[in-house]
């Protein structure tokens, strides 16, 4: 499967609030400042734009207005009806510079968390088939990464995210209630917590979850809304639908342990999740194979071995070439 990356490209005025946000905060290094004097080199609107946000940074009807608001008790902010006419020439005064304010501030809102993303250094992780890795996060949430697996996080100030483009990973959040930590499984599903353990399994046609402690948010992409599954439960997205929700042992060993047990899979999935496992990928040359359904509880450290007993019972034999293993339908 190809992977898919989310990238996101930033507009000129989300750029000029990046750039303004981080001046604002602290003096840039020699090399921030030669890529941001390159940046308002590139376009004469970049310049105006940067210019725009940064004065309406410093605008003292913004600070005043904030102070302000600050200051007042609650009764004070919803003046009597007689005090009205007399707060009508300061309103004036300040209507201009707060109407820049607001609007500025209304930007700097919107394109924030999209900011927070761009300047959060992405962290890589990537393992080949039949090797396995276990990595903590800055954040101390740690990651046992399948075979074959892919996955890219971005620790945000105000969120944490994480893009899982290809294979299994199993998830032990660290809670953090000001920076939720948000999933996105091959741009099929997205899942959502604070800290919890889970499961995300991705292969061509489904992405599952599967709960091992406390609340999971999970939600098909381009859904509204998502379900929240619990400590044992496990749910599917399949051609672009949450399926329904199945119960399993939580306690139970799993692939972290060199166990797979289902009830239902096909063998198309199947053969994806042994590759993991195996140093040489496993290819169905007949697709008619891919939609049998095996069911049972499978040791995973010899693909081939399984496969072979396998396809005794289910009609395929296992062809070994040097660089895969071939499942044929039987003669």
């Amino acid at each position: 499967m190809a992977e898919r990356r989310v990238v996101w490209n930033p507009s000129p005025v989300e750029e000029a609030a990046r750039w303004a946000l981080r001046r604002a905060d602290a003096p840039l290094t020699p090399e921030e400042e030669a890529a941001f004097q390159a940046w308002l080199a590139a376009d004469p609107g970049h310049r105006d734009s940067y210019q725009a946000l940064h004065a309406t940074l410093e605008d003292p009807a913004l600070a005043e207005a904030m102070a302000g608001l600050d200051a007042a008790p609650p009764a004070a902010r919803r003046p009597a009806s007689h005090a009205i006419p007399r707060a009508i020439p300061r309103a004036r005064r300040l209507l201009p510079g707060l109407a820049l304010a607001a609007c500025a501030a209304l930007a700097l809102v919107v394109v924030w968390p999209n900011i927070d993303r761009y300047m959060a250094t992405p962290l890589r992780y990537e393992t080949a088939g039949g090797q396995g890795r276990t990595v903590t996060l800055p954040d101390g949430t740690a990651l046992n990464l399948n075979g074959d697996t892919v996955v890219e996080a971005r620790l945000g100030h105000g969120h944490r995210w994480l893009t899982l483009s290809r294979g299994e990973a199993y998830f032990d959040v660290a809670h953090d209630s000001d920076r939720p930590f948000e999933i996105e499984a091959g741009g099929r599903a997205a899942i959502t917590v604070l800290g919890t353990a889970f499961d995300v399994d991705l292969t061509r046609d489904v992405v599952e979850l599967s709960v091992y402690r406390g609340r999971v948010r999970f939600t098909a992409a381009g859904a509204g809304t998502g379900r929240e599954l619990t400590a044992g439960q496990r749910a599917a997205v399949h051609n672009g639908q949450l399926q329904s929700l199945a119960d399993f042992n939580p306690a139970a060993e799993d692939w972290r342990q060199g166990w797979l047990e289902t009830e239902g899979i096909t063998l198309g999935r199947l053969a994806e999740r042994l590759s993991r496992r195996s140093a040489l990928p496993i290819v169905l040359t007949d697709s008619r194979l891919a939609t049998r359904q095996i069911s049972g509880r499978f040791r995973l450290d010899d693909p081939a071995r399984l496969l072979a007993t396998l396809g005794r019972v289910h009609g395929f034999t296992v062809d070994r070439q040097a660089d895969r293993l071939l499942l044929v339908p039987a003669a």
